[in-house]
């Protein structure tokens, strides 16, 4: 009985995600930009000569969650090149960018390098590359022999000092699909990760998404959002705020629902350019550790513009 009504829960749940992408299929062949209106096939119409425009920018950001509770750094930069941009804001509606990051948390570090190309406003397409150093501690490269285990926190206090060091690889595939009525922004973005592990195995706590994986399994999580512009100032100012909904696969699922808020005070605060807050919280539908509780994750992070 239970089995059936996870089951219908998902097929109902994973509808917002179906019409989505129908919407966009639909649309897709005369979007609006994100940041604006006007398309970039408008433009070819209308035989706008476009100059590709480079940009290198570096960005840091804090992320801090609360069940399961965590912290994370990140520091990186990207070199983008603009090939159209919107004539109203002077947002990107299409580049190709190329960049670096590396991360830390109390249980592994993180250098990552990826390529991403936006051909147009409605779409965006990344590919990652993560060298994971683990550092033995704090459910790092924690293994279980099981991948029906739970991984709560209890689980994996109980298994303090069973960690292990050493490296790991995730390779990721990154489409986002996005699309602007109005005020209204809809989008959604896939994330399909592959990991290589090294460790004893047969299955690892994965830490960035709270799941279990085994060495040279994929995970995907998928996330659908319905965004409202309640603001916008100068340039990049502007606060945007709607519900989502969150899947999770992969040796466990995980469904999660609820709001989130973006905000970007002003197009640049003393030294920083574009500084930013962001704020997702809500209820796990479907967990194996935390079903029906309240979850929470909290960013800050600004750009520098070279």
């Amino acid at each position: 009985m239970k089995n059936e009504e996870s089951t219908r829960r998902i097929r109902t749940l994973g509808q917002p995600l179906w019409f989505f992408l129908a919407v966009v299929s639909m649309l897709a062949a005369r979007p609006a930009s994100l940041y604006g209106t006007t398309t970039g096939i408008d433009r070819a119409e209308q035989g706008t000569p476009s100059e590709t425009e480079k940009q290198v920018t570096l960005h840091a950001d804090a992320f801090f969650r609360y069940n399961p509770s965590g912290v994370m750094l990140l520091v990186g930069g990207y070199h983008r090149w603009v090939h159209a941009k919107d004539e109203e804001t002077g947002g990107p509606r299409a580049y190709a960018q190329a960049g670096a990051a590396a991360g830390i948390n109390p249980a592994y570090g993180q250098l990552a390098v990826h390529a991403e190309w936006m051909p147009a406003a409605f779409v965006k397409i990344r590919v990652q590359y993560d060298l994971l150093g683990f550092f033995g501690t704090n459910g790092s490269l924690l293994s279980f022999p099981s991948e029906d285990e739970k991984f709560g926190d209890d689980e994996v206090d109980a298994l303090s000092g069973q960690e292990e060091s050493g490296f790991g690889h995730r390779f990721m595939f990154q489409p986002v699909l996005q699309y602007r009525i109005g005020r209204l922004v809809l989008r959604n973005r896939t994330d399909l990760a592959c990991y290589l592990l090294n460790g004893r195995g047969p299955y690892f706590f994965e830490w960035e998404y709270d799941n279990l994986v085994e060495d040279g399994g994929v995970l995907l999580n998928n996330v659908t959002q319905l965004l409202l512009q309640a603001w916008h100032g100068e340039g990049a100012a502007r606060l945007l705020a709607g519900p989502f909904y969150q899947f999770t696969r992969a040796e466990s699922t995980r469904q999660r629902t609820g709001m989130q808020v973006f905000y970007v005070p002003s197009d640049a605060l003393w030294f920083a350019d574009r500084p930013r807050a962001f704020l997702r919280a809500g209820v796990n539908l479907e967990d194996r550790n935390r079903e029906d509780e309240f979850f929470a994750v909290m960013g800050l992070g600004f750009d520098l513009d070279l």
